[in-house]
């Protein structure tokens, strides 16, 4: 599909998935028509004299980016939005706990939602534990994601915990403090109020696909999988936060220098962002382990609508 974008007046800059947003902006007088793939899910903003994001005042698509309000959105004549993606205004069937815990690791009291499947609140099942609790609850719906496959038979139940983040920078990129927090408080306070058959994964997207990947590394006496959607795998502790788009790849360094096929794996990753190769290259290393790894790709960027039609699959390849 070729795109042909009309800057407004103002406009000094396109950012956009197919320039890594931050980190190499298009001047709008280098703005030339450009393809995308014919199923692609591709997302841009104008940036005005001050630094600015602003949507594209022409674009009368809803926008569908939760952190990002500023992000318009184009899709190719043959996108398609998975098929099990639940739709705004249907309600999860099951329980919802909604806990909260005082923690002495983190000092400050920390909420959290546990989701049962309906009739199946006091069952011994497995667990899944979310980071970026909040999205993956309220914006993937994944509870209803979860009912809809359950109705058909794809998946087993299974208790999810969602756990929204605090300062999410400092918690997620490469914090031991945190994953104690995870470890020794939250875990054993939701499996006090929720049976766990000892079946866990460990499930985030972005810095909480390195997070989760981190944590069931050190905890693979307890989780058996890890599902990381566009994992910041490109990270390491001792880079440039100011700069995200290098670094060290130091989880890739653990992966080599040991058994990644204690666990299983689920990585996906949009192929019009920066993260790719990252990804990649932590997938072709896990195969090269031993391990039992699963690599999609998804022709859009880094944000929510691509992550939301993977989580069906990550559902069934953990619950299947």
């Amino acid at each position: 599909m070729r795109i042909a974008l009309t800057p407004p007046d103002w406009a000094t800059h396109l950012q956009s998935d197919l320039t890594d947003w931050q980190r190499d902006p298009m001047p709008v007088a280098d703005i030339t028509p450009f393809d995308i793939p014919d199923d692609a899910y591709f997302e841009y903003a104008y940036t005005d004299a001050k630094g600015v994001r602003h949507p594209d005042p022409e674009n009368i698509n809803p926008r569908q980016n939760p952190w990002f309000d500023f992000a318009s959105n184009i899709t190719g004549p043959a996108y398609m939005q998975d098929k099990w993606v639940v739709p705004a205004g249907i309600r999860p069937r099951g329980r919802v706990l909604r806990m909260e815990l005082e923690s002495k690791i983190l000092g400050q009291k920390r909420r959290l939602i546990v989701y049962s499947p309906a009739g199946r609140a006091e069952d011994e099942l497995p667990l899944i534990l979310f980071q970026d609790g909040k999205a993956f609850f309220g914006w993937g719906r994944v509870p209803q994601v979860m009912d809809r496959l359950l109705e058909a038979g794809e998946i087993g139940p299974a208790h999810l915990v969602f756990v929204p983040p605090g300062e999410r920078t400092e918690e997620y990129a490469f914090n031991p403090e945190y994953r104690r927090f995870l470890r020794d408080e939250l875990l054993p306070a939701v499996e006090a109020r929720i049976r766990c058959d000892g079946r866990r994964t460990a499930w985030g997207a972005s810095l909480g696909g390195v997070l989760s990947a981190q944590l069931a590394w050190e905890m693979s006496d307890r989780f058996q999988n890890v599902v990381a959607q566009s994992g910041a795998f490109l990270f390491s502790p001792d880079m440039d936060r100011r700069n995200p788009f290098a670094g060290g790849e130091s989880f890739l360094a653990e992966v080599r220098q040991g058994d990644p096929a204690r666990l299983n794996w689920y990585l996906d990753c949009g192929q019009l962002e920066w993260l790719l190769a990252s990804n990649e290259r932590l997938a072709s290393a896990l195969a090269e382990k031993g391990a039992n790894v699963s690599f999609v790709t998804r022709p859009a960027g880094h944000n929510w609508v691509n992550w939301r039609n993977g989580l069906a699959r990550g559902l069934r390849l953990v619950l299947g």
